[in-house]
């Protein structure tokens, strides 16, 4: 599996590979030797298809070039002129082409004892281009490692210091560059177990860049959406996450259709490999049940899917809700029913996709939320909704049949759980709908449970809906002020 290089990288080495190099003054001062001169003359500027032909020949020695032989014994040429910034930028830009060209000689690098000790050391190398490049080649190798049956000693250490690198160039949004770079890198290296489990245990050091572009399109795109009708993308069906960006990336990549395109105010091409980095961290059974729960990550989603007209963007988000309900359904379907997917679902259901993997996923999410639904009642879907924080204006909020019936038990459910959760979302949340359902819900369980009116002072709900009265939208005022007059009505009766 492979990803046309990032365009950051494509320029870097594009810049570097046009400046001339003085190579026999290089092998006259000894700092090559004849044979690497030899080498190197060999592939410099010629044609591409005459550069595969003379590497496959002599692969070994290309690889002992770069990183040395394969014991680790006698360091490569990088190692040797690490205070040469213009010959190390070479050697980086040569070796990432030659990569890109002759996919054996990437498995040659990594049959190296340790090929990545001096590339990481890299990272932290001043000239700016050259840990770019370093990072990039590392993705390479180790991606190609990550893909073998088991994960070597020398990847399992070296993977988590360059997630941590990847996940700090990304961290300013404005450099889009370093952003696509990162994501790239990681779906390229998010392709074993070990790997997912290794950036899923960072936490927000890697995870928050995925989670900021999704959060970010789906906001945007409550404002409007960008349209795009160009061609179709078709996703391989698979049973195993091995295999998964394989499968993904073979009919969803980057085209010229897509180049300048954004949802939400972020690029589409970005957007797609954010979720497919998602989608192959939902693999993890572990990961599924957590995603939502910690990253509140469902409700963007489906907002991600409810606007996408870029049929890939819809085929990923689905893809991942897939995973979602397979490996952890009892931590997910709750919220996505909650989310309003079921709709959503019937609604893609009626329309025509040609792309058989695409229908197989709607079929088994519709048939799982609709299962799931006809176990729920209403007490079920309203205290998923209040443990969610995702307060809207739900039928049981203003159905009194609902709060007769129920108004007792959401007092007393876990001792007390639903009524915390109130009191939380009325004192955190900066949403106005939140805010108002919540006073609404307050006001409406003080009159029909007025025994238990003392509760809501133990977590400082009566005091949160009287300042709430003087808030600068309508609805949260005349909701606040009808919760303060059922608290006022037995302010006199002890």
């Amino acid at each position: 599996m492979s990803l046309p290089p990032p365009p950051i990288v494509v320029s870097l080495i594009q810049s570097i590979r046009a400046r001339p190099i003085l190579w026999d003054q290089y092998q006259r001062t000894h700092i090559i030797n004849e044979q690497e001169l030899k080498l190197i003359k060999a592939v410099d500027k010629v044609p591409k298809d005459k550069r595969i032909a003379i590497v496959e020949g002599e692969i070994e020695d290309y690889a002992r070039l770069i990183v040395g032989d394969a014991k680790g014994s006698q360091p490569g040429l990088l190692e040797r002129c690490a205070k040469r910034v213009e010959f190390i930028q070479y050697l980086l830009a040569l070796a990432v082409e030659i990569c890109e060209d002759v996919p054996s000689f990437v498995i040659s690098l990594t049959n190296h004892s340790d090929p990545y000790s001096h590339l990481m050391s890299l990272l932290d190398h001043t000239d700016a281009p050259i840990p770019i490049i370093s990072s990039y080649l590392l993705t390479t190798i180790m991606s190609s490692s990550l893909s073998k049956s088991r994960t070597d000693e020398a990847t399992k250490q070296a993977l988590p210091t360059l997630f941590k690198y990847l996940s700090g160039i990304s961290s300013n949004p404005n450099e889009t560059n370093l952003q696509d770079l990162t994501v790239q890198s990681y779906v390229l290296l998010l392709r074993n177990s070990f790997a997912r489990t290794t950036f899923w245990e960072m936490g927000d050091e890697t995870m928050k860049g995925l989670t900021e572009v999704i959060e970010t399109a789906a906001a945007g795109s409550k404002g409007g959406r960008t349209t795009d009708v160009g061609t179709t993308s078709s996703v391989a069906n698979i049973s195993s996450g091995s295999s998964a960006s394989t499968a993904l990336l073979s009919g969803g990549g980057a085209g010229a259709s897509g180049a300048n395109l954004k949802q939400g105010g972020v690029n589409l091409q970005l957007l797609y490999h954010v979720l497919v980095g998602i989608w192959q961290l939902s693999f993890e059974e572990e990961i599924a049940e957590e995603l939502d729960a910690k990253y509140d990550l469902i409700p963007p989603l489906v907002h991600i899917l409810r606007s996408a007209l870029k049929e890939k963007i819809l085929r990923v988000s689905l893809a991942i809700i897939t995973n979602l309900i397979n490996k952890a359904p009892s931590s997910n379907l709750p919220s996505l029913l909650l989310s309003r997917l079921l709709p959503l679902l019937t609604t893609l259901k009626s329309r025509k996709f040609t792309d058989p993997d695409l229908t197989a996923d709607l079929d088994t999410s519709l048939t799982a939320l609709e299962s799931f639904q006809l176990t729920q009642t209403n007490f079920d879907e309203y205290a998923t909704e209040i443990r969610s924080g995702h307060l809207s204006w739900t039928p049981p909020h203003r159905n009194q049949d609902f709060w007769k019936k129920n108004a007792r038990r959401i007092m007393e459910e876990n001792n007390g759980e639903l009524v915390r959760c109130l009191a939380k979302w009325l004192i955190e949340s900066e949403e106005k709908l939140v805010l108002a359902v919540a006073a609404h819900d307050v006001g409406v369980l003080v009159k029909e449970v007025p025994e238990k009116r003392r509760v809501w002072d133990g977590v400082k709900v009566k005091a949160r809906v009287m300042e709430l009265m003087g808030d600068s939208d309508p609805e949260v005022r005349y909701e606040s002020l009808k919760a303060v007059q059922e608290f006022l009505r037995y302010a006199f009766g002890g």
